[in-house]
């Protein structure tokens, strides 16, 4: 982490209605990471759920085909989750490489991504 050749993603699962984040997980743009991120959403989300998301391959084959609904950018299908990666952003230094807070040892970064994510998903909780 930390060095361009070793590039890595944040993978979000949103819920659309309470833009909740559901799951999540750090990867390459692989099909293995997306079904790392399959296999980390609570159960209830894999059945009678559409899943909303770009047009990258690695989400064909792990979502069921009748439940994935691929859309071309700026359809507006996939924008709940750019609007959350750019809250998140200007939240956590840490998701910016080139901050002063981007952590290059793996686990401090997931642990300070989960720190960031525990705090949006908390602002959606009523009080």
């Amino acid at each position: 982490m930390g060095y361009k050749s070793n590039k890595v993603w944040l993978w979000l699962a949103v819920e659309r209605a309470s833009r909740r984040i559901v799951a999540w997980v750090l990867g390459d743009r692989s099909r293995a990471t997306m079904q790392r991120l399959w296999d980390a959403l609570p159960e209830h989300y894999r059945t009678d759920t559409w899943y909303y998301t770009d047009k990258w391959e690695a989400y064909r084959g792990v979502f069921p085909a009748t439940a994935h609904r691929p859309s071309p950018k700026g359809s507006g299908q996939t924008s709940i989750v750019e609007a959350i990666n750019c809250s998140l952003r200007q939240k956590g230094g840490v998701l910016v490489r080139k901050s002063c807070s981007f952590s290059r040892c793996e686990k401090m970064h997931h642990t300070r991504i989960q720190l960031v994510i525990d705090e949006h998903n908390r602002r959606l909780t009523p009080t």
